[in-house]
């Protein structure tokens, strides 16, 4: 079961862009309102690297310091202009766990639809190598 942490994305009811990730059953999101979203292509994306926020929240101790930034699960959440579409893409480890998936959806404000897909750029180390995460128990969120 995924811990519960309250998220706070605002009042508004604006759908939200973001990346995130699952750090031993604690999901992390940082989101921002589409309208503040990044344009990059024909896409609005959350305006920062997965590699830089992770950097960041290991700084403020919200991660654990000695992991990378890939080796637990992640995602992004991104818009299409052109045809006004959310995608929820993310490991497969994330996927198949549809309540994971279902209070994605919820606290960032996403609507019914959402299309869910894959990317190669968003596999942990178990998907990616076939073994499991590093669970040091002097890892602390």
């Amino acid at each position: 079961m995924t811990k519960k942490k309250r998220l706070d994305f605002g009042s508004s009811r604006e759908p939200h862009v973001a990346i995130f990730w699952l750090v031993k059953d604690v999901l992390i999101i940082e989101a921002v309102p589409l309208s503040q979203g990044e344009d990059y292509d024909v896409n609005v994306t959350y305006p920062g690297s997965h590699i830089d926020v992770w950097l960041r929240l290991q700084h403020e101790g919200r991660v654990p310091r000695e992991a990378t930034y890939e080796e637990y699960g992640r995602g992004r959440i991104v818009h299409l202009t052109r045809t006004g579409e959310f995608f929820l893409l993310a490991d497969r480890c994330i996927l198949e766990r549809t309540a994971v998936v279902a209070r994605i959806k919820k606290e960032l404000h996403l609507p019914d639809d959402v299309k869910l897909g894959t990317d190669d750029h968003y596999r942990c180390y178990e998907c990616l190598y076939g073994f499991g995460h590093q669970e040091d128990e002097d890892d602390e969120l």
